[in-house]
């Protein structure tokens, strides 16, 4: 910032050689190919619009950015906006964003590091903060690195996939290496904010995009490096395998030519640093990002109809939301009932969103009494806590159906029964279900394989389900598992080994229920779930009587005790449902 603040109070040394143009209110500067591009007089952005040249690609309330074809190439222009007193305040103190883009993009192309190639900047031809451009000219064939990995690679040969994901790891590793050895640190390099070149060769060409806020110093050290690859890292530690990740590891260290030796730690060493480093970050990303399932921005609208009030995703329109909502319960009276109990009833329906028909899921938990709503006012309700899980599960990219609404109907003032819409799984039934339909073991095994790894990583996520029962697990064709019915779901920075052994052995009683798996099979899926890496230490509480352990015994025998604690807590969970006179399944 305080850099920032003295590109403000003086002239910067880069805009030495630019060509300064006054037009439809607005200061233009322009380096000289943006002159050859424009001309004289500077962009015309106006006309550009008139003449039907101009197209939207990206959107949001901070800015747009346009795709413009012009006789000269083609260029994109980026409309920066200020939404709001705290963006009006930073324009105060600083350049506009734009301008910092523009000098930003000049500095790192004169030290060699691909990035977009600036054309002009804009601003209004006043002393106030107001709205900036930036115009860029296009690269060719380029295109944003995200959408080239979800879009582009999966339409490939499986065979080329796998050759061109090794090249792209080491290619990538040794494009931050330089950056880091040139002094250049990017704040939020994910690979929406970098562009890929892939020629007929095969050998990919990286650049960098969103530049306003890239700090520009002497070479890193490994302090700085780490902190960068561990926002390099949360993006693909999600993604992509051990193996890509350590070749884009060993690919940056042999790039590295300003990188300081290790001191008293082995590269090695610094590589699981940096993985447990950014697995610190993403989950405390994830506990920050949890309060905006709750209010309107780019993902998530509010809105209040008629006597409802909720939120909605912003790809479900307006027009099948207001359809949904004019009519709630008659989808209870002419759907196909999946779930019904005095507490509440779960429905499938079809919804026209667009041009399409999507098949969704409605749930609806109705109110005993007025003190139910009174309560709603001063807690979570349900119904909210399970929008809210949902999405705190997407955001981990744990699987489960992504809610589209969630609504209350109001009287006097007080949230009274609540609906949530959510994505169907197609083809979906419950572990038990799943189970019995196995007809081969290795299915089977493979089956329960993969449930003990998912639950692994949503503990190892931060993730505590607390109704972990096998109707709460759906199975789809393909075997894989999606957790449903959030609503008691708790996530935090760590769950703690006693809190996990909690929601096996809830799991635990459904499996008792179930014939098709024998004890060995439980001692297995206990055993999968424990060997992922980095080991558990064993649960304990004051019931739980453990001699002290050195870590290699702990290793090798700490699945007794797990095992041990797990029966004792299915023991108790199966005791208590008896006396409650409650099903156990």
């Amino acid at each position: 910032m305080l850099a920032n603040l003295l590109r403000k109070l003086a002239t910067f040394t880069h805009a030495h050689g630019l060509a300064e143009v006054r037009s439809y209110g607005r200061v233009w500067q322009l380096s000289p190919e943006g002159v050859g591009a424009f001309g004289p007089t500077g962009p015309d952005i106006e006309g550009w619009i008139a003449a039907g040249i101009v197209v939207v690609v990206k959107s949001n309330p901070a800015r747009t950015v346009y795709r413009v074809e012009l006789p000269t190439g083609r260029v994109f222009v980026k409309h920066c906006r200020i939404n709001g007193p705290r963006a009006w305040g930073r324009e105060v103190i600083r350049p506009p964003k734009a301008h910092l883009e523009f000098d930003n993009a000049r500095i790192l192309r004169e030290r060699g590091i691909p990035a977009v190639e600036p054309l002009a900047w804009g601003g209004p031809d006043s002393r106030w903060p107001g709205e900036s451009f930036l115009i860029t000219r296009a690269m060719i064939s380029a295109v944003p690195f995200q959408n080239y990995l979800e879009k582009r690679l999966p339409k490939l040969p499986i065979g080329e996939q796998r050759a061109i994901y090794r090249l792209l790891a080491t290619r990538l590793g040794e494009f931050f290496a330089k950056l880091h050895d040139a002094g250049v640190t990017h704040p939020d390099p994910h690979p929406g904010n970098l562009l890929i070149e892939m020629p007929p060769n095969r050998v990919p060409h990286f650049a960098l995009i969103d530049l306003h806020d890239v700090l520009i110093g002497k070479p890193l050290d490994w302090s700085a490096s780490r902190r960068n690859l561990e926002l390099v890292n949360r993006w693909f530690q999600l993604r992509s395998t051990r193996a890509a990740r350590n070749r884009f590891w060993h690919a940056y260290l042999r790039a590295r030519t300003a990188l300081p030796a290790a001191r008293g730690a082995t590269q090695h060493q610094r590589a699981s640093e940096l993985e447990a480093c950014t697995h610190a970050s993403n989950l405390r990303l994830w506990a920050g990002r949890e309060s905006r399932w709750r209010g309107s921005n780019r993902s998530i609208r509010k809105f209040s109809l008629g006597g409802y009030r909720g939120f909605a995703v912003r790809q479900f329109p307006d027009d099948s939301l207001e359809k949904l909502i004019a009519q709630p319960d008659l989808p209870f009276l002419a759907g196909r009932h999946l779930k019904s109990s005095h507490a509440s009833s779960v429905v499938e329906l079809e919804l026209p969103i667009g041009n399409a028909t999507v098949t969704a899921v409605l749930k609806r938990v109705g109110m005993k009494g007025w003190f139910d709503g009174a309560k709603n006012l001063v807690r979570t309700s349900h119904m909210l806590r399970s929008w809210v899980n949902g999405h705190a599960l997407h955001d981990r990219w744990l699987p489960t159906p992504r809610p589209l609404a969630v609504f209350h109907r109001y009287r006097f003032g007080l949230p009274c029964e609540g609906y949530l819409l959510t994505e169907k799984v197609p083809s979906a039934r419950g572990l038990d279900t799943a189970v019995r339909e196995c007809t081969e073991r290795n299915q089977y095994l493979a089956l329960l394989g993969r449930v003990a790894r998912l639950l692994r990583t949503m503990h190892d996520r931060g993730v505590s389900h607390r109704d972990l029962k096998a109707a709460n697990i759906l199975i789809d064709d393909a075997g894989n598992p999606t957790l449903i019915d959030l609503v008691g779901m708790r996530t935090g920075l760590d769950i703690p080994p006693l809190r996990r052994a909690q929601d096996l052995a809830r799991l635990n009683v459904s499996f008792l229920q179930l014939p098709e798996i024998t004890p060995a099979d439980r001692l297995r899926f206990l055993r999968t779930y424990l060997s992922t890496c980095p080991s558990l230490p064993v649960p304990r509480d004051s019931r739980t009587s453990t001699s002290p352990m050195t870590p290699d015994r702990e290793h090798r025998e700490g699945w007794k005790i797990w095992w041990k604690t797990l029966s004792r807590l299915s023991a108790n969970k199966i005791q208590r449902n008896r006396r409650q006179g409650r099903v156990i399944g």
